[in-house]
């Protein structure tokens, strides 16, 4: 078989709107090359063993499971990350947010020590390290597999110096103290709202990642009630948000007497997407 012949077969075997990324995906990490390999070399035989990946792959996108929890990488922020089942897919929308604290930190000649709230699989800790060589940071996260995907992304990208990994519920288990910064992208969907997610991200995906109780504010408000006792006199604190939600987040960060400045910051279709305040 070929790889027109394979890519033609995944094609009428699916029927989403993602069906022509995914088989490029699915074919690119079988074969261990890249998509514009793929779409070079489509007279190319493939062995019968790689075949029977594919079509293997082809089943498990057929019941719904993600791609990337079938290939287990993720390209985020100009890297490649691996991920599982049981850890949060990386969205590209988290870019917007990692851009954002890179710009505002870039902005001083100093040493910084972050922490990141709800580390997952590692992909916002560890980009900005690698595009922060003053930063160390300290993560937590309530998912004990998540601190281990995590230091093995830290690990795979050159980074595992510089980051600490704790499993921790909030700050139950974080001992340190005076950080620069405050970074998060928590889970703020309201519960309600749950339902009407794809079924490759409710029945996949985990839910705790994802469920902001009922207004999607809670996590935001548990970070930010207790956030100042971790804070240096100045500092940072970056949120990724729902794209309705910038005026919430206002409310809540008066709530808790923060009298910084607080930027709504919305991404490239408009939507708020994160949030900015600097002490």
């Amino acid at each position: 078989m070929t790889i027109r012949q394979i890519y033609t077969y995944c094609i009428n075997e699916l029927n989403s709107d993602e069906k022509y990324i995914d088989t490029e995906l699915l074919i690119a990490h079988v074969l261990k090359k890249d998509r514009l390999y793929i779409k070079l070399n489509l007279d190319e035989e493939i062995s019968v063993e790689d075949e029977n990946y594919i079509k293997s792959g082809i089943n498990e996108l057929k019941i719904g499971k993600p791609i990337h929890y079938i290939t287990k990488v993720r390209d985020f922020f100009g890297l490649d990350f691996f991920v599982e089942e049981g850890v949060l897919i990386p969205r590209s929308d988290t870019e917007f947010l990692v851009q954002e604290s890179i710009n505002a930190l870039n902005k001083f000649d100093k040493k910084f020590h972050g922490l990141e709230i709800g580390v997952g699989s590692g992909i916002i800790s560890v980009s900005l390290l690698k595009n922060i060589p003053n930063l160390k940071m300290t993560c937590i996260d309530i998912n004990e597999k998540a601190i281990l995907l995590s230091r093995k992304n830290a690990e795979n990208l050159g980074v595992s110096d510089r980051i600490l990994l704790i499993n921790s519920n909030l700050y139950e288990n974080l001992q340190i103290h005076e950080f620069d910064f405050i970074i998060s992208n928590p889970p703020y969907i309201p519960t309600d709202d749950i339902k009407s997610l794809e079924d490759k991200v409710k029945n996949f995906e985990p839910i705790n990642a994802l469920d902001g109780r009922k207004d999607g504010l809670y996590f935001y408000d548990e970070i930010l009630k207790e956030s100042k006792k971790y804070l240096k006199k100045d500092f940072f604190i970056f949120f990724e948000i729902g794209y309705n939600q910038g005026e919430d987040l206002k409310n809540l960060f008066r709530k808790y007497n923060f009298s910084g400045d607080i930027k709504i910051i919305k991404d490239y279709n408009n939507n708020e997407r994160a949030v900015v305040y600097q002490s």
